[in-house]
């Protein structure tokens, strides 16, 4: 797909406007788009857009892409390698494959944009902030890491890559009644790297735009979207509705993995404690902000789809994990039929492509693979493991026709 995939006209396209500008006007911190001032999005990623164009020559897709893809799988690293003393490693296994799946982390890590980049950020900064949860003493290398992470989490989105670390931690921090270890847990060291990193950059902000681009930058871009956003204004429950598609297939495993561990009061060991307060408090800090897009939940995949394969693991036999992973495989495996059908219905050309149906029939013959090893094997880890390796098979399939999909994508 990141061989033969178009950019998109919207985003993507937007994004290359804005470096090829900057390129233009020899400007680094402040950015236009069609002349007008662009103060939504930090400098980083845009810098890195920048950077490939001159080293490329060109805008390339492939290039490019690596800004999304290599930080996906970083994360995957990262999470690996945190887990290594509480899952197995046939476990972590598994939560590769299911992390990597997921919708919209597997699109996230193929799209460009900045959102995997930030993500990755934060979660090196609470793999900082856990090392010295559990650390009997301060561990000063790790406080300037975290204030590190922190603020290029900053410095690649906005406020999200402060605020999410901030309170998720701040949160769990109370849930184990260790308020009093806050101060060390969020030392002046990550403090300091973080107000001189933002006061050089809004330094230089300010000698290359002036004041107003500063303000909109510093004020109207993050007060003005948290309370009352004039871009993508959601109501509070939109993530409640949203998660079930994207997490998909793998929404109602994951949901009802967190149900169960009210529900049945699971013993969660204390680090999973943490994932699962770092996915809760994610949703609803984000429900209290105006501003919603789907992508902003992203943070919370790596924690969720861990946390899910952990309990997965508790509760492998129990009945409510088939129903959970057979009604997603069930519809997946109607996929091609549906297919078949959608011409009848739909007048949509790009349905009747040979590439396009012989990605849908893999879908629908792992799925239905899937199906067997959950219903007549008794086997939920291998049913889960083959609809993953059939969703990137799906995938790869379907790259092979995106030159004839392009089309449909830019209109």
């Amino acid at each position: 797909m990141l061989i033969f995939r178009d950019f998109t006209p919207d985003n993507e396209a937007r994004y290359l406007s804005i470096a090829d500008e900057a390129l233009g006007s020899g400007h680094f911190f402040s950015f236009s788009l069609h002349g007008e001032a662009y103060a939504d999005k930090p400098p980083f990623y845009l810098w890195l857009v920048m950077l490939s164009r001159q080293l490329v020559g060109h805008h390339s897709m492939l290039a490019l892409s690596m800004f999304s893809l290599l930080p996906a799988f970083g994360i995957v690293k990262v999470m690996n390698g945190w887990t290594r003393h509480s899952l197995s490693s046939a476990q972590r296994d598994l939560a590769t494959l299911l992390l990597l799946t997921t919708a919209y982390f597997a699109g996230a890590a193929m799209v460009i944009r900045m959102d995997m980049l930030m993500c990755l950020f934060v979660v090196l900064a609470l793999r900082s902030y856990w090392r010295l949860f559990t650390a009997p003493h301060s561990l000063h290398s790790e406080q300037w890491l975290m204030g590190l992470w922190l603020f290029m989490a900053l410095f690649t989105k906005g406020p999200l890559g402060l605020l999410i670390p901030l309170v998720g931690s701040l949160v769990f921090t109370l849930f184990k009644h260790r308020l009093s270890d806050f101060g060390r847990l969020w030392n002046w060291r990550t403090w300091l790297v973080i107000i001189i990193g933002c006061a050089a950059w809004f330094y230089l902000t300010y000698r290359e735009a002036g004041a107003g681009y500063l303000n909109n930058l510093v004020f109207h871009q993050t007060v003005g979207r948290g309370i009352n956003s004039f871009h993508h204004a959601r109501p509070f429950f939109y993530y409640l509705i949203s998660i079930w598609y994207e997490w998909l297939p793998w929404s109602l495993l994951c949901v009802g993995g967190m149900v169960m561990v009210f529900a049945r009061r699971l013993r969660l060991d204390a680090e999973h404690e943490f994932f699962l307060c770092m996915v809760l408090t994610t949703l609803v800090l984000l429900s209290c902000i105006s501003s919603k897009l789907q992508i902003y939940l992203l943070p919370a995949f790596p924690f969720l789809i861990y946390l899910t394969t952990h309990i997965l693991h508790l509760c492998e036999h129990e009945r409510w994990v088939s129903w959970t992973l057979g009604i997603p495989e069930t519809i997946l495996v109607l996929t091609f039929p549906a297919l078949l059908l959608a011409p009848h219905f739909v007048a949509l050309p790009l349905l009747r492509l040979p590439l396009v149906m012989v990605a849908t029939g893999v879908l629908s013959l792992f799925s239905l693979a899937s199906l067997y090893w959950l219903v007549s094997r008794k086997s939920p880890v291998v049913s889960s493991q083959i609809l993953a390796y059939g969703i990137l098979a799906t995938l790869f399939m379907a790259g092979w026709a995106m030159p004839v999909i392009n089309p449909y994508i830019v209109k």
